[in-house]
């Protein structure tokens, strides 16, 4: 008797582990997507911090004021300055992403090696545009965390003031371009009204889109004639800017703006950070890698060139494309 009690016990602890590490290990279906890996939840990466996992690399995608408010634990600051190329590099176009060698050496100095997990997370919008760089230069496993700081927060767990002291040992990541469609940047972008195969999306806020706003860096207001408007707003739970949607309402809202799962999809906004979330979400979604590309000049490039047409106005912005938020 004793001893069946005993073995029923060991197997309902067993069973329980199996469906905790089940639930957890990469969360494959998290929120029903295909790709629910390249998101993480706050609970898994408290399992991982608490373990202290000597892989474990956290990134917030965060300016110094959000940074020093209260930060995981252990998370290092990778501000969207440390990511960017000198604009007297890129045409005097500011915000494309930094080279090769130097993305290497900013990952290395982190302690990245190409085996190690790497979390990325935001306040906003940030995280996906260092998920999308290092994608690009061939670490494909980052994970975003869903929810970002504020759900961190909401979930009890502690935060850190001060900056963790880099690593005594550099990561061993080197940096080269494994998904060159990616990135793509103006000659493309010029092109795509002779391509039937392709849309492009304007992914600013809706005054943007139209003309009636012109944000700090752009040298025009409006948008790229063809273009259609999602907001990256859109995508996102609004009590919660970090916290991603789930797979059933994307798609839906995917349907009802005009995405043809069939064509090539470009993304732009003002320098390539927003663009990255609609990016990251049809990749979430299994939409083909190869045939998602982010437009990295964006509004920024495009404006600044005078010999480019642009559009304005309301024309050609589909219901419920957003709110001007």
């Amino acid at each position: 008797m004793k001893a069946t009690l005993i073995r029923q016990a060991l197997l309902c602890i067993l069973l329980t582990t199996t469906m905790v590490s089940g639930a957890t290990a990469g969360q494959t279906d998290y929120k029903g997507y295909p790709r629910g890996s390249a998101l993480i939840d706050v609970h898994e990466l408290k399992r991982l911090v608490d373990a202290r996992d000597s892989k474990l690399v956290i990134l917030a995608a965060e300016n110094s004021l959000e940074y020093r408010l209260g930060h995981i634990p252990g998370a290092f600051q990778v501000d969207r300055p440390a990511i960017e190329a000198p604009a007297e590099t890129q045409d005097g176009v500011s915000g494309n992403i930094i080279a090769a060698d130097s993305f290497t050496k900013l990952a290395r100095q982190l302690g990245i090696d190409q085996d190690s997990t790497v979390v990325v997370y935001d306040s906003k919008y940030d995280a996906t545009r260092l998920w999308w760089a290092f994608d690009y230069y061939g670490k494909g496993d980052v994970r975003v965390l869903d929810g970002g700081i504020k759900a961190w927060r909401a979930a009890g767990y502690p935060v850190d003031l001060l900056a963790p002291p880099l690593p005594a040992r550099p990561g061993s990541f080197a940096a080269r371009i494994v998904s060159p469609r990616l990135r793509v940047d103006t000659p493309e972008i010029a092109g795509l009204h002779a391509n039937p195969s392709a849309q492009l999306w304007d992914t600013r806020d809706l005054k943007e889109f139209t003309g009636d706003e012109l944000k700090k860096g752009a040298y025009r207001a409006g948008r790229i004639p063809g273009s259609r408007h999602s907001s990256w707003e859109l995508l996102k739970r609004p009590e919660n800017q970090s916290e991603w949607v789930d797979a059933a309402t994307l798609n839906n809202l995917l349907s009802r703006l005009g995405f043809d799962p069939s064509k090539d999809q470009y993304f732009y906004c003002q320098s390539g950070v927003r663009s990255t979330q609609a990016l990251f979400a049809l990749y979430l979604a299994g939409w083909p890698v190869e045939r998602l590309h982010n437009y990295d000049s964006s509004w920024i490039g495009w404006s600044k060139d005078t010999r480019l047409p642009i559009a304005s106005g309301p024309a050609a912005v589909p219901a419920g494309s957003g709110t001007g938020k």
